[in-house]
């Protein structure tokens, strides 16, 4: 019998082709940003929510790591499955200059580096297909090369990174470790006590801790070598790091009318859209932000990035998992396209039994959380905390009596 098919059924294909794959060559690199790996995957842990402090589900990560130096340019961790809005926040962290608090004191760890990749190398996962990120890789001057089918070990370094990341969360209470035979019977829902921004800060530390720790591949830690390699000139460094996020968010093509721009059922405008209105500008590329649709942003065609608001602005914050699910509860019972204010409404209405529920059940929990990450364009408003105009003319507001006392200065 072949050994490789006995391997194989005892094994597994992925153990096996360890021993019976062939790996001619490798992949040399010889300058940091030159290639950037990104991958995704689901972490071994179930965390918690920030108000019960109950078990919630496992979060996804994220991953950027650049080749020639071990650097973990960026990450990024949410409850939601990988998407574009994924890669866009993780090429956010990418850019940025980063450093780390350490809980409980005053010290800061450096995560110096940052910087647009050259190249970058993903799998073929639909979001690595989609428009808007194969559009603002472009944009950026960014190379896209795709792994061949079925060749895993193509992505080699941010799967060993990812590996690495994974046995050190094996430690952490509530994991679920690599699988069913090393979890046994450790009950991980029991255990778990980790937040989703509580796992976020552990795993940053954790990452700068791996930046400090002799590398076997490189002989020196990833740092080290990022300084060697000269990585602070390396590469391009973004000026307007909101714009090159906002570049690879998802985005429609709409009509740009007298009235603004109509998105998922909702109005949008900005005062520069009456200079265009008339001029043949047609329809124009508005990009969008899943978490918050209170904002989004035109592109026009010679290139300007137009903000714009709901033209309605008493309307709340909402995301677009909430648009989805009440315009589909108003297509079930009525069928038709949704009035925008009816949209607000029944968005309201489900927010206030998704509260209400909220410590029931384990779904309604982890909107919450999702809510509680939303991004904060604004403070939020503190009626307590302001002042507001009495009416002196109601007759049935409550009155207060006044103290008059004599002053003895009128008397001299």
């Amino acid at each position: 019998m072949d050994q490789r098919e006995i391997s194989k059924k005892r094994l597994g294909a992925q153990e096996t082709d360890k021993v019976f794959a062939a790996r001619p060559g490798r992949l040399d690199v010889a300058a940091p940003l030159e290639v950037v790996q990104i991958d995704h995957t689901t972490a071994d842990i179930i965390l918690v929510d920030h108000v019960n402090r109950r078990p919630l589900a496992r979060p996804y990560l994220t991953v950027a790591i650049d080749v020639a130096t071990r650097i973990v340019l960026g990450v990024y961790v949410t409850f939601d499955g990988p998407s574009v809005l994924s890669i866009a926040l993780c090429f956010d962290h990418c850019v940025r200059r980063k450093s780390i608090h350490l809980p409980g004191t005053l010290e800061e760890l450096v995560w110096p580096t940052a910087g647009i990749p050259k190249a970058i190398h993903v799998d073929n996962a639909q979001e690595f297909h989609s428009n808007a990120f194969k559009a603002a890789c472009e944009d950026w001057g960014i190379a896209v090369a795709y792994r061949p089918l079925g060749g895993k070990h193509y992505g080699g370094h941010v799967e060993r990174l990812i590996g690495t990341t994974m046995g050190a969360v094996h430690v952490l209470p509530g994991t679920t470790q690599s699988s069913i035979v090393e979890k046994g019977d450790y009950d991980s829902d029991k255990h778990a006590s980790l937040t989703l921004v509580e796992f976020e800060d552990w795993l940053h530390l954790e990452i700068c801790r791996y930046h400090n720790t002799v590398h076997e591949a490189l002989g020196r830690t990833p740092l080290a070598a990022w300084a060697d390699m000269g990585g602070d000139t390396a590469g391009r460094q973004v000026v307007d790091v909101d714009a090159f996020r906002t570049s690879f968010l998802p985005f429609e093509w709409r009509q740009l009318g007298r009235t603004g721009i109509t998105l998922f059922g909702v109005h949008y405008w900005s005062d520069v859209f009456a200079s265009l209105v008339g001029r043949g500008q047609g329809k124009v590329q508005v990009k969008y932000d899943p978490r918050d649709l209170s904002q989004v942003w035109a592109i026009t065609g010679d290139g300007r990035v137009i903000p714009a608001r709901y033209r309605d602005l008493s309307h709340p914050r909402i995301s677009l998992w909430e648009s989805r699910r009440a315009r589909k509860e108003w297509q079930d019972k009525h069928g038709g396209r949704i009035n925008e204010r009816v949209l607000f409404q029944l968005i309201d209405a489900q927010r206030r039994l998704a509260e209400a529920a909220r410590q029931k059940t384990r779904t309604a929990r982890l909107e919450n959380e999702r809510d509680a990450r939303l991004p904060r364009h604004q403070p939020r408003r503190d009626p307590s905390r302001e002042m507001f105009a009495i009416d002196t003319g109601n007759p049935d507001l409550p009155t207060y009596e006044i103290d008059e006392f004599d002053d003895p200065r009128r008397k001299n």
